[in-house]
């Protein structure tokens, strides 16, 4: 494991073991524990393709660990036991509309399963949201099923969406608030972290929501058809 990973693992609270299935790391909080996997994903997959196995990150009370398996670094296809129809099936509350899902957008998926905030992923090329986590569904007022079909060029007036375009293409990653639509009756201001990432030659956005939405009149020309 890299020294700054090792670093956090030995501050109280932290703990970690190693054995023949490869390395379980013990969180303090839940909160720790996605904030480790967030901000160290890469490191902890190329970990597992290490010890030939997987990283497993856990905290008390905790009744589905964060994984990392050796394929996420490999770039090699996941086993069917650890695929997102298994990730769905097994109760984790993250939905999504693509059929295919490259390595980088999996392992989005499984950290958006996890995650206690609103999280949202949409393909750039033709602005579908195709990811909602549980939070999101809920914040939007609005079912996975439907969220993840939407053209959101619907839910931002176009001066706001070509700022936010620009900014991702110059610094990929910021936090950001803003007005949109949450559904077809709702607008509201907002408070997001965004990031540009690509996987298999296609840009995506992340955004992550970071405080309850506030609910304001909706804007002259708002809902506009995509």
């Amino acid at each position: 494991m890299s020294a700054s990973i090792l670093s956090i693992l030995n501050l109280p609270g932290w703990n970690y073991k190693i054995s023949y299935e490869g390395v379980s790391i013990f969180a303090p909080t839940k909160r720790d524990a996605t904030n480790l996997a967030h901000s160290y994903g890469e490191a902890l997959s190329e970990t597992a393709a290490k010890f030939n196995g997987k990283v497993r990150i856990g905290w008390k009370r905790c009744k589905q660990p964060i994984e990392f398996y050796a394929w996420m670094s490999s770039g090699e296809a996941p086993a069917p036991s650890e695929t997102a129809e298994r990730i769905m099936r097994s109760g984790s509350s993250v939905f999504c509309s693509q059929s295919e899902l490259p390595i980088e957008l999996l392992r989005r998926m499984i950290l958006a399963a996890e995650c206690d905030r609103p999280v949202s992923i949409v393909r750039q090329d033709n602005r579908k949201q195709i990811i909602v986590n549980q939070p999101m569904a809920d914040m939007l007022q609005t079912p996975p099923e439907v969220a993840t079909q939407r053209v959101m060029t619907k839910f931002w007036l176009p001066e706001d969406l070509a700022e936010l375009e620009q900014r991702l293409h110059q610094d990929r990653q910021f936090t950001w608030t803003y007005s949109a639509g949450l559904n077809e009756q709702a607008w509201a201001v907002l408070t997001t972290k965004f990031e540009a990432f690509e996987a298999d030659g296609i840009w995506y956005r992340q955004g992550i929501s970071l405080s309850a939405p506030q609910l304001v009149a909706t804007p002259p020309g708002a809902f506009a058809p995509a």
